[in-house]
């Protein structure tokens, strides 16, 4: 395996593979599914297939991220870590933090509108997500006692929330 490479397949046929421009920082990730539209109700985590599997080195951890515009309609981001083995289909955990339902729905879909005409529309072909490749730093884990550890020098020690008075 190439260790500058990811690899992408496509667990289904319909799947989009990630696209980023040079300049970007990371991915764009979109979903993946079979039904005309998928309903995220209020304050509900919904796990969004993409209907794509990967590989790539060990040296890297794959990390989901929030898009910008997702923030701005109220649509969360929760925990995305994958790692590098891992060679299941990626799903996304999309939160709706609003009190209407988000509506991820296909360009095209001529079913009924009334459905949706309180929930915001988030369209299906745009990116849902963004991945970020970050390098795993080496490193190995040694037990030591808490007066050991407490003899390291730090500027906080043991101040907790809010002990920095910034």
């Amino acid at each position: 395996m190439n260790n500058r490479i990811i690899y992408f397949a496509k667990v289904k046929e319909q799947a989009i593979i990630p696209t980023k421009r040079e300049e970007d920082g990371a991915f764009d990730i979109y979903a993946c599914f079979e039904e005309d539209y998928m309903i995220i109700e209020p304050h509900e985590t919904k796990m969004i297939p993409t209907g794509l599997a990967s590989a790539f080195s060990a040296d890297y951890v794959a990390i989901l991220k929030e898009r910008g515009s997702n923030g701005s309609k109220g649509i969360g981001q929760r925990a995305g870590v994958i790692d590098s083995g891992y060679r299941g289909e990626w799903f996304v955990p999309l939160t709706n933090h609003n009190p209407v339902p988000v509506v991820i729905l296909k360009e095209g879909y001529e079913g009924d509108q009334e459905t949706f005409k309180d929930a915001i529309i988030y369209p299906y072909e745009k990116g849902m997500s963004q991945c970020i490749l970050v390098e795993v730093p080496k490193l190995r884990t040694e037990e030591i006692s808490y007066e050991e550890l407490l003899k390291f020098e730090s500027e906080r020690g043991t101040g907790m929330l809010g002990s920095s008075g910034k």
